[in-house]
């Protein structure tokens, strides 16, 4: 089906005609709804290599605590159909970046397998994620539409993901009208409910500015309380709300609470959830790859980790005033032990396999160790960080005088897993860095780059990721008597920072574009592209497997 023909699309007209004859009243006596979701899979379709999740959850069989496999395109229908077994009105919703920073089985072919494996789980929505424009608006309605790419389709027979994404705040930066649709009604059993989607307000943050070119995003919380006026008069009996954004638990957060309560809660979710119309029922959202169930001011705030690695089970009860009597909510781990896979779909996953092994496991080089992602000291530096900044900066100096690089943590996408013996793929290294970024060489004075420093330090106990520099920066910082943070000593190439002179810095095109928050970055100039992300951690790798041995983490000290 045909849901976004258009950057124009006349959704006035479409939803008079899905929604004409549609009831307001509640049916009479105790009704149910039981809400599916999942977010955030980002074209996880394969089972191993990379392994989708691996939570520490009590072995199923001896009560182990322990790192277990979950995730996988076609383990997820089958935990999807079991729980949908014993509600076949259950909604299947999503909460965004179903694509997008994928893994190279579906990177390479567009993620159209992904998009077709999603139609097959019943998904009757989801909200508009920031990686679904990676590629800018046109080719994310090419993809809704089930269209061929000007050079043709990558998955044989692709007809499109099958349902809508709901971006009601995402809007014509001239006109201020929604570029895609706002909402859809489902029936569920007794109930029509309508879901309404949003994606994040802080897409421009996150995403390089020339894919949302002509495109605002207003907030979140505003637009779903516009909205609730016209779902109403459409003949919604129970509004769900679904959005691109969400919160971060502290280390003590589980993936379920039964209390509901969630104490160390954190993030945009909440202020959100606050301002809300209380009309919606509850909050599904994503963004965080957080797994939480919780309750702000009573109502159900809810999220499904990642990957296709958890399902949220949200059940929700009404009265016959349409009041919610009862909310419960559930995160299920989708072990690959526990839930053998869907034939159909493991089939899809190996026709993708079979189409992109050549590029996946074409080798780089034999490592001597792998290297996380995560700083081992809060708001420090990261071996997985330290090396690909050492890549870039190594990449850049072959092409000019370079003095510091910078990579943002939040482009590091999976960690770098080494097997002895075995040589590392161009497929792992492309987990790791998925998009494609380009190298950008620009002029920043001593002082820019202390404001950009400063700008990254956390502000209070926690929300800062450090961006991880290359081996030629290392600096102090600290926490004031007033609570704000301070920079102690910073070193470049050994000398102490002048504020006067200029620097050479490198960064990606997504940062230098300002991405992340890291304004700072837009103020170089002279500016050079000098060629691709991946192309200069392959070289790195290639030329001196030993670049991992001198990534350790220790640039970045808290005094």
């Amino acid at each position: 089906m045909v849901y976004i023909p258009s950057l124009r699309f006349a959704l006035p007209v479409l939803w008079a005609a899905l929604l004409a004859g549609c009831a307001t009243s509640m049916p009479s006596g105790p009704t149910e709804l039981t809400l599916l979701s999942i977010n955030d899979f980002h074209g996880n379709i394969q089972p191993a290599k990379p392994t989708p999740l691996t939570p520490r959850l009590p072995d199923p069989v001896t009560g182990e605590l322990k790192a277990q496999a979950a995730g996988g395109v076609a383990h997820l229908a089958t935990a999807l159909a079991q729980l949908k077994s014993r509600n076949p009105d259950a909604l299947v919703v999503a909460g965004g970046d179903l694509i997008g920073a994928s893994p190279l089985i579906s990177n390479l072919l567009r993620d159209e397998p992904t998009l077709a494996a999603m139609s097959e789980l019943g998904i009757v929505a989801s909200a508009l994620g920031n990686h679904e424009l990676d590629a800018g608006l046109p080719e994310l309605l090419r993809q809704a539409r089930g269209e061929c790419a000007p050079s043709g389709c990558l998955w044989p027979g692709y007809k499109g993901p099958g349902f809508p994404y709901l971006g009601a705040n995402v809007l014509d930066a001239t006109t201020g009208k929604p570029l895609l649709p706002t909402h859809i009604l489902k029936q569920a059993g007794a109930l029509k409910v309508g879901i309404a989607g949003v994606a994040t307000l802080d897409t421009p943050k996150v995403i390089v500015a020339r894919a949302i070119k002509g495109i605002r995003f207003a907030d979140e919380a505003d637009t779903l309380n516009a909205l609730v006026p016209q779902l109403k008069a459409e003949g919604a009996q129970v509004l769900v709300a679904v959005m691109h954004e969400g919160g971060v638990q502290g280390t003590s957060g589980a993936a379920n609470d039964p209390t509901y309560a969630c104490p160390t809660l954190t993030g945009r979710v909440q202020d959100i959830a606050k301002r809300l119309d209380p009309a919606y029922a509850i909050i599904i959202g994503g963004h965080t790859h957080q797994a939480y169930t919780c309750k702000i001011d009573g109502r159900l705030v809810v999220q499904a980790g990642s990957y296709g690695g958890w399902i949220t089970e949200s059940r929700l009860k009404f009265d016959a005033a349409g009041r919610v009597t009862e909310a419960t909510a559930v995160n299920h781990p989708v072990l690959q032990s526990v839930y053998a896979p869907n034939a159909a779909l493991a089939e899809l996953v190996a026709r993708a396999a079979a189409l992109t092994e050549a590029a996946r496991t074409k080798p780089v080089a034999t490592l001597p160790r792998g290297a996380t992602r995560f700083a081992k000291e809060p708001y420090g530096d990261a071996p997985l960080g330290n090396l690909i900044a050492d890549s870039q900066l190594a990449y850049a100096r072959k092409q000019g005088p370079a003095d510091v690089a910078f990579m943002n943590p939040g482009g590091i996408r999976a960690e770098l897993v080494v097997e002895a013996g075995k040589p590392t793929t161009m497929s792992d290294l492309l987990a790791i860095q998925p998009f494609g970024n380009d190298i950008v060489a620009l002029t920043m004075t001593g002082q820019q780059l202390y404001d950009v420093l400063l700008r990254q330090l956390p502000k209070g106990d926690g929300g800062s990721r450090m961006l991880q520099p290359s081996s030629s920066l290392r600096y102090r910082w600290r926490m004031g008597p007033d609570g704000a943070p301070q920079l102690g000593e910073i070193l470049i190439n050994g000398e102490p920072l002048n504020r006067t002179r200029d620097y050479r810095v490198v960064v990606n095109n997504f940062l230098s574009e300002g991405g992340d928050a890291q304004a700072g970055f837009k103020h170089g100039r002279d500016r050079a592209v000098l060629g691709t992300d991946i192309d200069a951690l392959v070289e790195l790798l290639r030329d001196n497997p030993k670049a991992i041995d001198q990534a350790a983490p220790g640039r970045i000290v808290r005094e």
